[in-house]
């Protein structure tokens, strides 16, 4: 496949990404409306539950929380759609669309998480750049953490994968700033 169909392609498949991220993030936006006083009480709940291995129980009270803004709920949620935990299999997609809405609203831990994916393909198409611009976005908000695996990274990048870093880096930071 030549170049120009593989970015192409590759639009397409972010395109689709975008679109999950997007129902995610209005399905949120729209919960929030109905229930904001509540979502301590679910991650506490959740938290109960995990620990005592209820792990289906933990991601509902996690989904039902993160649903109704809690940051902290919504990254939970990822991280056991990750894992497996709750779900009896890892649900990749699932986590990446969660971990994208966390790591929208500021959610430093859901950077690295959602680095993570990229780098090695979990839930979306492998995109070492992608993964590199999330640590450089956690970097530059003061991540001494991020900054470190940006540039281990960054030895597996070429001068022109880390220039188009950069511009994703100016592009999409305003998208990863919280509120």
């Amino acid at each position: 496949m030549n170049l120009k169909k593989q970015k192409l392609a590759k639009a397409g498949e972010y395109e689709t990404m975008i679109k999950a991220v997007r129902t995610t993030l209005i399905s949120i936006a729209a919960l929030s409306v109905f229930g904001l006083g509540v979502a301590n009480a679910d991650i506490k709940q959740g938290d109960k539950l995990y620990a005592e291995g209820n792990y289906k129980d933990a991601l509902q009270q996690y989904v039902d929380a993160g649903g109704e803004g809690d940051v902290e709920a919504t990254f939970r949620a990822a991280q056991m759609f990750e894992k497996g935990e709750g779900t009896g299999e890892p649900r990749y997609e699932k986590a990446v669309a969660w971990y994208q809405v966390a790591a929208r609203a500021g959610h430093l831990g859901a950077l690295h998480q959602l680095s993570d994916m990229f780098a090695e393909g979990r839930g979306v198409d492998a995109d070492k750049v992608q993964a590199w611009t999330l640590l450089n976005i956690a970097a530059n908000r003061g991540d001494a953490e991020a900054a470190k695996k940006r540039d281990a990274l960054a030895a597996d990048l070429r001068p022109g994968q880390l220039a188009a870093g950069e511009r994703r880096t100016q592009k999409l930071a305003p998208k990863y700033q919280g509120s």
